[in-house]
C-alpha cells in the first residue's frame, strides 16, 4: 500500500488516455493517485511510482465500477476527481448506448459515489463544442449557453447539468476544453488535415471555401497547468465554477496548411479552394467509394457544416480567476513547428502515438477482461489453491506452509495474487520477478527451502490456470491468460532458484 501520511488522494478515470497520463505523470510525486483505465500502465506508458496505483477497470460496467472506486477510497481515502474518461467519435455512426453508459451513466454513478466518499472537489471535463459556433462577433465565454446538438454535445450538457447538482453538497469544477494537441498532434481531425497536405495525393493542395473555418487550439501542456491551478486554488474557488480551457487566438485552416507546408517544404505551398458545393460533393462520393471498399475516408458529409465558420472564445473569467494563461510558444501558430519536427524525424514514433489515439476507443481489451476475471474470482482462487495446499498429501512437501494459521497462510496467497494482478494491470510481468526476489529473500531467513517454496508457486501457477482456462469469457485469449500468469510464474520462479542458488552453501 501507497505511504498516503502526507499525500492527498486524487482519482483519474480515464488514466491511460490522452490528457489522463499526461496528468497522471505530472501530479506526482506530489499526490497519491489512483488512476482508473482501460489499458495497462505500460500500453499507456505511464512510469512507474510508489505513489500510484492503477486500476483496469471499464467504468461501462457499473458493478466493477463502483466495487473498484470503494476499494480505492477505503484503502486510500479520495479527496479530490478528475473525471476525464469520456467517449466521442467523428464518424457520423452514432452508437447512443455507448454515449448514454460511458458520458451519462457514469458520470452519475461516479458523483454519486464522490458524495459519499466527502471529497473535496470535483473536476469534470466537458467541452467548447456543447455550444454551437458564434454568430457574427460573438464569443463563446464561460457563461454561454450550450446548445449544441449532435449526441457527443448532448451527453456534456447532461454531464454539466448533473455536475451543478451535486455542487450542492461538494465543490465541483467543469472545464470546458478546446481541441487538444500534443507536439505529436495526437488530435484526430489536425492529423488528417496534415496526412493529406503533407502527402503527394492528388488533393493534398485542396481546402474547402475560403479556408477561414477556425477553431481554439490548446496544447495538452496548457491544460496541466490549468488543473494544477484548480488543485492550488482549490479552497478559495466557489463552490461551482467553470472554466475554459483554451487559446482566445483560434487559427484558420489556411493559416495551418501555409504553416505545415512551408516548415515541411521548405517553402509555402498556394491551396486551391474549392467551392463549397464542390466538396460537399466530392465527400458525399468519396465516401460511399469508401463503403464499397470497406475504409471510409476521415472526412463526413456534416463535417461540411463548419466551413468557414470561425469559433471565437473570451476566457477572461478563466485567465483571472486561476491566473492561468497559455504560454505564447505553446500556441498552435508556434507549436506547429514541434509538430512537423517530429513528423519528419520520427516517422515512426509520430504515427504510432496517433493511430493508438484512433483506436482509443477499441473494446474488450485482454489485460481488462483478464484483470476483471482475476478481480471477480479473486476469493475463490484463493481458497482452491489454499485447500490444495493444506491437503495432507503435501504435509512433507509444505511444512512451512501448513504449520502457518490458517488467516497468514491464506494472507500469503493474496500477496501473491494481488502482485500477479498488478503486473496484469500494468502490463509489466518484470514485476513480478521483483516481487519473486523479495520474496526468495523472506522465505531463506525463514528456513523455507526452494522446493517448498516453488512448489507452493506450482499450486498457485496451476491453480489460477486451470480456473480461468475454464472461465468462458477468456475462451478468446486462452494466450493471453498463459502468458500473464503462467509465464509471469515461471519467470518469478526462475527468478527465485537463482536468487536460492547464489547464496553460500
Amino acid at each position: 500500500m501507497v505511504d498516503t501520511a502526507n499525500n492527498e488522494t486524487i482519482l483519474v478515470t480515464g488514466a491511460s488516455g490522452f490528457i489522463g497520463r499526461h496528468l497522471v505523470s505530472a501530479l506526482l510525486p506530489k499526490f497519491t493517485i489512483i488512476a482508473f483505465a482501460r489499458r495497462t500502465q505500460k500500453e499507456a506508458g505511464v512510469k512507474s511510482h510508489p505513489n500510484l496505483v492503477w486500476v483496469l477497470v471499464d467504468i461501462m460496467d457499473e458493478t466493477q465500477f463502483i466495487t473498484a472506486f470503494k476499494e480505492a477510497d477505503q484503502a486510500y481515502h479520495i479527496d479530490y476527481i478528475f473525471h476525464l474518461a469520456a467517449y466521442y467519435h467523428f464518424g457520423d455512426q452514432v452508437d447512443s448506448d455507448v454515449y448514454q453508459v460511458t458520458n451519462v451513466d457514469a458520470t452519475r454513478i461516479l458523483l454519486d459515489l464522490a458524495r459519499a466518499a466527502k471529497i473535496k472537489r470535483f473536476i469534470f471535463t466537458s467541452s467548447l463544442v456543447a455550444s454551437k459556433f458564434p454568430e457574427n462577433d460573438d464569443r463563446v465565454c464561460e457563461k454561454s449557453e450550450l446548445n449544441a446538438t449532435f449526441p457527443y454535445a448532448l451527453t456534456k450538457h447532461q454531464g454539466e447539468k448533473m455536475v451543478r447538482e451535486a455542487s450542492l453538497d461538494f465543490p465541483c469544477t467543469i472545464v470546458r476544453l478546446a481541441a487538444v494537441y500534443s507536439d505529436w498532434c495526437e488530435y484526430e481531425p489536425l492529423y488528417n488535415f496534415l496526412k493529406v497536405w503533407l502527402s503527394e495525393r492528388w488533393d493534398a493542395r485542396m481546402i474547402p471555401g475560403e479556408g477561414s473555418m477556425s477553431i481554439p487550439y490548446i496544447n495538452v501542456s496548457c491544460i496541466i497547468t490549468m488543473f494544477e491551478k484548480i488543485l492550488e486554488k482549490s479552497e478559495d474557488l466557489d463552490q461551482l465554477t467553470i472554466f475554459l480551457a483554451s487559446s482566445d487566438r483560434p487559427v484558420a485552416l489556411k493559416k495551418l496548411f501555409t504553416l505545415a507546408t512551408r516548415y515541411y517544404y521548405g517553402k509555402e505551398r498556394t491551396p486551391i479552394h474549392i467551392p463549397v458545393i464542390i466538396a460537399k460533393i466530392g465527400v458525399i462520393f468519396r465516401d460511399l467509394r469508401g463503403r464499397l471498399l470497406g475504409k471510409r475516408p476521415f472526412e463526413k458529409l456534416w463535417m461540411m457544416e463548419y466551413i468557414d465558420k470561425q469559433f471565437h472564445t473570451d476566457c477572461s473569467y478563466t485567465r483571472q480567476t486561476l491566473d492561468w494563461y497559455p504560454k505564447d510558444r505553446h500556441h498552435i501558430g508556434r507549436r506547429i513547428l514541434h509538430l512537423i519536427e517530429n513528423m519528419k524525424s520520427r516517422p515512426d514514433e509520430w504515427d504510432r502515438k496517433n493511430i493508438d489515439r484512433l483506436q482509443r476507443f477499441e473494446v474488450n481489451r485482454p489485460a481488462l477482461t483478464l484483470a476483471e476475471e482475476m478481480v471477480r474470482r479473486r476469493e475463490e482462487i484463493v481458497e482452491v489453491i489454499y485447500r490444495e495446499i493444506v491437503d495432507q498429501r503435501y504435509k512433507k512437501q509444505f511444512p512451512f506452509y501448513q504449520g502457518l494459521p490458517p488467516e497468514d497462510l491464506r494472507w500469503n496467497i493474496h500477496v501473491v495474487f494481488n502482485n500477479l494482478l498488478a503486473s496484469v494491470r500494468h502490463g509489466d510481468r518484470s514485476m513480478m520477478m521483483t516481487f519473486a526476489r523479495d520474496l526468495s529473500q523472506r522465505r531463506m531467513e525463514q528456513g523455507v527451502s526452494l522446493d517448498e517454496l516453488c512448489g507452493a508457486l506450482t499450486i498457485i501457477r496451476d491453480t489460477i490456470t486451470k480456473i480461468l482456462y475454464s472461465e468462458p469469457r477468456l475462451t478468446d485469449i486462452k494466450l493471453q491468460v498463459h502468458d500473464n500468469i503462467y509465464l509471469a510464474i515461471q519467470l518469478s520462479m526462475d527468478e527465485i532458484k537463482d536468487e536460492y542458488e547464489a547464496v553460500p552453501r
